[in-house]
């Protein structure tokens, strides 16, 4: 916790999840967690791309979607040891929240953070309980009821679960930066609505210090998305490729003729349950662009409602309209285009374009 001694209060603001806490430790053992983490998922990858390419029994659909699987395990495995590599950056993204959210007004922030990393941590369980049952079942289908039960068959059971822990674990941290996120537009909202009621009360140089303060916050809060989604950016490529991909398959999985009653209900319990994992990253990656623009109404709002006419005061709202009308706060795909509702729109409409056309392109 050196590095950010200064300026980070670990008491008040210090992430739950496993892979955030880590990243803030300058002890080798935490170190050593993140190439253990990538070594076994890298490990895993090869492991099941050579056992799926020697496997002439298995479907070509499900030989495919396999095959995507072990390159995203890979691509993940990568993308925990560029956590690893890039820890300054993601230290520097806690400094900078800590500065906005630490005032007066940071401890509505806080109870946000609390009371999300408490809904989040008890989805771990229930992720990781969904994972137990889906690998315990997959290797029963295929392995047990073929070879029966062997220790070989246990200690595969045990590193795949922990590999797909890891899984739950990158997710969790991913929401949890979503989170740290949206809390930091508490404060600059709670400015705002301060800012609307008392303008009739307050004098001009009042109003002036209010409105350049809340400017000031809103490009601090910009400054930290800067950071984060710079952090972020591999890993929420992979989560995108590897879960829609996943899913594409195992929604066409489920319409093979040659596929037994048990076969297929496992399909629709996967193909729920790695929707779920989508639908909730989703919903918080988005929900940081939609904060951003619902500033744009509020303070539309002031800009005709202020009791001052001072030129200061005009200038500041208007400066802050024009940098909120930009559009471009949020995390990004591959950094290319922002995750929006319009975003979220299009690749549904992919997806589902790719669902119905992939048999006939496998054929």
């Amino acid at each position: 916790m050196d590095e950010i001694k200064s300026t980070y209060s670990p008491s008040q603001f210090e992430p739950s999840s496993l892979l955030g806490w880590s990243l803030l430790r300058k002890k080798v053992f935490s170190h050593l967690m993140f190439w253990i983490a990538s070594a076994s998922l890298i490990s895993r990858a090869f492991y099941r791309f050579s056992i799926v390419v020697m496997n002439k029994e298995v479907e070509t659909m499900t030989k495919y979607g396999q095959l995507l699987n072990q390159l995203c395990t890979l691509c993940l495995g990568l993308t925990i040891m560029h956590f690893e590599f890039n820890r300054p950056l993601y230290i520097k993204y806690l400094d900078c929240y800590q500065t906005i959210v630490n005032n007066n007004f940071g401890k509505a922030s806080l109870k946000f953070v609390n009371k999300w990393g408490k809904i989040v941590r008890v989805w771990v369980i229930f992720a990781f309980l969904y994972e137990l049952i889906t690998i315990a079942t997959f290797e029963y289908l295929y392995i047990f009821k073929k070879t029966g039960f062997t220790a070989n068959m246990f200690l595969l059971v045990s590193f795949f679960s922990f590999t797909q822990l890891l899984y739950i674990l990158t997710i969790q941290f991913i929401i949890e930066c979503c989170i740290y996120t949206q809390s930091t537009f508490i404060p600059i909202n709670t400015l705002l609505d301060t800012l609307l009621h008392q303008n009739q009360q307050s004098t001009q140089l009042d109003i002036n210090r209010m409105a350049k303060l809340t400017r000031v916050h809103y490009t601090k809060i910009i400054k930290s998305i800067r950071y984060i989604d710079k952090f972020l950016t591999y890993a929420i490529l992979v989560f995108y490729l590897y879960f829609i991909g996943h899913c594409i398959f195992v929604f066409n999985e489920f319409f093979q003729v040659s596929g037994s009653i048990y076969w297929r209900l496992y399909n629709v319990f996967r193909f729920f349950g790695e929707s779920s994992y989508l639908v909730l990253t989703t919903y918080h990656l988005v929900r940081v662009h939609q904060l951003s623009v619902q500033m744009f109404a509020k303070v539309y709002d002031l800009s005709y409602s202020l009791a001052s006419d001072s030129f200061e005061a005009v200038n500041e709202i208007n400066l802050f309209l024009f940098r909120i009308d930009r559009n471009d706060v949020g995390f990004t795909f591959a950094g290319l285009c922002l995750v929006s509702p319009s975003f979220v729109s299009s690749l549904a409409s992919i997806a589902l374009t790719l669902g119905l056309a992939l048999p006939n392109f496998i054929d």
